[in-house]
Parts: structure tokens; sequence; C-alpha cells
């Protein structure tokens, strides 16, 4: 509707209802008038004023802001804000922190990024001082409507998304606020947030290219949960192994037989791309194999993801154009996924790449599919999950040895990880496969100190270690030489687990299982189960 219509329409303006018992009351016309005609919105309310913008007499602008005060008895003194904010500093919709000091609004002033920006300014004494460019949200593109959590902690925007509004949340970090992170689309803006966290919001209707109609719409902020594993290590570190069947075993036998022995159970689905991994995990799938195979004989399950496909490509939910680890829709995908599975499964511990680094390997750092979007996506998918379940431990697992070329991994690139990000410093090792490497004994002492040197200060685990007990490498014999060296060589490590890949072998031509395909015990079996008994 044109604002020359909506001008005299007399129910255009600004509207409130109130919460009693859980429930919206109906909404009232705020009386807003000076005596002349008026058209006000974009209101943003304190304990004890009202600002809004308006058209009306008075003005220094087309649309001015202005402010009411709130009394018991309505709302009074009705003021413009003044010229130094709507003709110099030429505020847009705002928000003021809760404790009056700084405004946050847009606007399309001189000195932005592109578009309409987002801007600051802080009070000072009876004025405003500066304003600031909140250049860390802000895009050549259009920012806007932004809303401040109360603890301020939070800010809230609206941003274009594949070509509509959406809403993005940025957190303060360090006195910086993160990269804006996709919340609502599409369709969806003007945030607004209420002491729980849920998110009122402006969803748009179009028909032919024209909006339509406007409601108010929210989405409830998922309430955090708890892991249901109460596991954790004391006086030593936890022992994991997949227990897959023997030759005509059942997985009830496998499993069971892996219990006396085993604190942990790697999950991968049957296995399963990562997009398919929360509905496994929530049904008939997950009941079986996390309920009741892994939990029900008393050890916990490490959820995996990985998004690496068959030959180092990218592994994506059908449908995604270009996916890539820089494009916005699978990045959500992957995110989605991982936060699904915490819902899903609530595990303690939660692994979301798996030797990640052989993708630096491969792609390199720059690019769209370059490792430093992994770095950034990894940051992400753990501020999401810890959000949501603070409890559970999160991280991504690196390869030691890089087995295809039959060397050690340059584990250089750990530095460029957040450690307060990273829960556990996760390794995948083979060393067999280093050239040079014939016996256990050859494997350096610090071959693993070393490599957590370089992510100081996070505890380790190991979420696949082996030794084969193939005749080229000792037979049995060295295997089981390699397991009772395991205490000696994490020595001075804060080691939280270390997981052997499965327990029997796949079949003919693996040796890395702890049993034969066929059951027969083999000599490392003891002195795995020795490991536990003295950890």
């Amino acid at each position: 509707m044109p604002p020359e219509k909506q001008l005299l329409d007399g129910v255009s303006g600004i509207w409130v209802s109130r919460k009693a018992n859980g429930a919206w009351g109906e909404a009232t016309m705020v009386p807003l008038g000076t005596g002349d005609l008026h058209l006000d919105g974009a209101a943003y309310a304190s304990e004890d004023e009202l600002w809004f913008c308006s058209a009306r007499v008075g003005n220094y602008r087309s649309i001015d802001f202005w402010v009411s005060d709130i009394a018991e008895d309505g709302y009074t003194n009705i003021r413009n804000v003044g010229e130094e904010l709507n003709a110099e500093v030429m505020v847009g919709e705002l928000h003021i922190t809760a404790d009056g000091g700084r405004m946050y609004y847009h606007s399309e002033r001189e000195g932005g990024l592109g578009g309409m920006d987002l801007w600051y300014i802080d009070r000072e004494g009876d004025g405003w001082g500066e304003p600031v460019n909140v250049a860390e949200v802000n895009s050549p593109d259009s920012e806007g409507w932004p809303f401040v959590s109360l603890d301020g902690e939070e800010l809230w925007i609206t941003r274009w998304y594949m070509g509509t509004p959406g809403i993005f949340r940025s957190k303060l970090v360090g006195g910086a606020w993160s990269e804006p992170q996709l919340i609502l689309g599409t369709f969806a803006g003007e945030p607004t947030l209420d002491t729980a966290g849920n998110v009122y919001f402006v969803h748009h209707f179009f028909e032919d290219g024209q909006m339509i109609e406007a409601d108010i719409y929210v989405a409830y902020r998922k309430p955090a949960v708890e892991p249901t594993d109460d596991i954790e290590p004391h006086d030593g570190f936890l022992l994991g192994v997949l227990p897959n069947p023997a030759e005509g075993q059942s997985f009830e036998d496998a499993y069971r037989e892996a219990s006396e022995f085993t604190d942990l159970v790697p999950v991968w689905g049957r296995p399963s791309a990562f997009y398919e991994m929360p509905e496994e995990l929530g049904g008939e799938w997950g009941s079986v194999f996390v309920d009741q195979l892994t939990r029900g004989n008393g050890m916990s399950p490490l959820i995996h993801l990985s998004f690496m496909d068959q030959g180092l490509t990218l592994k994506s939910p059908p449908g995604i154009a270009n996916p890539s680890l820089s494009d916005p829709e699978w990045r959500r995908a992957y995110k989605r996924a991982a936060v699904e599975a915490v819902e899903a499964a609530r595990p303690r511990y939660l692994s979301v790449g798996n030797e990640v680094n052989r993708w630096l390997e491969a792609h390199g750092m720059e690019g769209p599919n370059g490792f430093a979007h992994w770095v950034t996506l990894y940051e992400e998918i753990y501020d999401e999950v810890k959000e949501l379940s603070p409890g559970t431990k999160v991280f991504c697992t690196f390869s030691r040895e890089i087995v295809s070329e039959n060397r050690e991994a340059d584990m250089g690139f750990l530095s460029l990880f957040d450690p307060d990000k990273m829960d556990l410093l996760a390794f995948t090792s083979y060393p067999h496969s280093v050239n040079g490497v014939n016996r256990p004994q050859d494997i350096p002492r610090e071959y693993y100190s070393g490599a957590a040197s370089m992510l100081p200060g996070r505890p380790v685990a190991f979420t696949e270690v082996a030794w084969p007990s193939h005749p080229s490498f000792g037979s049995e014999a060295a295997q089981a030489e390699f397991i009772r060296m395991i205490p000696g060589l994490v020595e001075g490590l804060d080691v939280e687990f270390v997981m052997w890949p499965w327990l029997h072998d796949l079949g003919e031509g693996d040796y890395t299982g702890l049993v034969t395909a066929g059951g027969v015990e083999k000599m490392g079996l003891a002195e795995w189960v020795a490991i536990r008994s003295t950890s």
C-alpha cells in the first residue's frame, strides 16, 4: 500500500501486544500523535523509552526518528531525537544495547562498504559520538535491521541470501564481531529476540514479484541437551574398537565380546553420508546399533561425520548445483547434519571430519575447495554444536601419516586451528606405512608428542591406531609389541582415549584386527586388554 494511503487508513502504525500466562494478548495501536498526521514504524522499546521512525511535521528529513517516554499513564513527551542523529548521523532502523551506551543502526551514509551498512555510535554525555562502521559484519551488499542480545554477545541482522532476505547472527569474540552466520532464510528479516532467546521475525510473502503480505513468525531456540553417555577417563585413558563380527558371528555376539574390554565404539552409520546420519541415528538403525548394541552393552558411541567422498572429492546432498567447501548452501547442510546428529544421538564425543589434512594435501589452502574454508567451517560447527550440547566434546581427526605416499604428514597446519575450539587433538595413525618403519622399535619416541606440540594444551586422542600382523611387518609378535609400546609412545601426553580400528580381520588379506576373521585371538588381543587393566 502506498504511504499516502497508509497515512489515512487508521491501521498502519505501531501496535503493542502483551504476553500473559504464556499467550499474547490482542494488539492495540500505540497512540503517538502530536496533533498532525503521522505515519510511524520501526519501533525500539526500552523500559522507559520508545524510539520510532515517523513521517510527520517537524522532521529534518522525510522520515526521522522520534522518541517517547513510557510512563504509567501512557506515551508522553513525544519529541524528535534531533538534528544530530537524523540529519548528520543519518540513523536508520536501530537497536540500543541494554545498558543504553551504544546504538546500532543501518544507514546508506557515505563511508560504507556498499549498499546499506551497519554502524554504531556510543553515548557521550548528553549526546552521541562519531559513527563507526561495523566492518566485520558488512559486505558490498546491504545489511540492516540490527538487534543486540541482552548480554551484548550476539548481533542479529538482516542480509540478502539467495536473492531474498535472511536472518544472520554474529557473535562477539575477543571484542570483535564474528562473520555472520545464516540462521533463518528465506524471505525472513527484522529479527527480535525475547528473554528466552526465541527469534521473532517478519516473513514476507511474494506473488509475481510483488510483496503481498508480511506476517510475524517465531523460531524457538532449541533447548540445550546433555550427552547420554556418562563416560570420562579416570586414572588412564579409554579404549575403543569397532566390534565387527567374525565369520558366522552375529552383531549381538560381537558387541558383547568387545564390551569386555571396550569403552568407545566408532559410529559411521551403515556407513552413511553425512546428510543421512541424523536420520540413521534417530531411526531404527540408531536404535539397534547405538542404543541396544553399544549403550546396551555398557559402551559409548563416538559419532563420526565426513565431508570427503571417494577420490578426495566432496560428498554432497542431492540438489546442490555446485557444491564446494566455500558454498554457503553446502556449508549450511553440513552444519545442520552435525547439529541434528547430536540431537539424535546425544553423544559425549563427536568427530565432524576424518583425516581432514588429507584434503589439505590434495586441494591446498586456497580456492573454492581450499582447506582454509574447512578451518572456518569447523569453527562454525564447533560453536553451533556447543551451543546445543555444551557437554559434547567436538573435534576433527588428523592423519599422522600420508599412507598413500608412505610418509609422515606435515603437522604444521595444526597452527591454523584455534585450540579453544578443539576439545581433543585426535589422530589416526598407522606408523608401519612410513618408509623405514618396519618394526615397532623403528618408531621415534617423540613420534606423537612432537605432533601434539603443534597444538599445545589439548588432550590427545587416537580414533584409529594400529600395527598389522602381516609377516612383512613382524607378524603377530610385532603387533603385540606395538601395543605394549603404546603407553610409552604417549607418555607425557594427556591422552583421553585410544581406539583400534576393528576387532576382527575383515577377511583374507586383512591383518589389522586383534582377532582373525575366523575368530582366533591374536597375541595382540591380550596386550590390548592388559592396557585397559593398567590404564
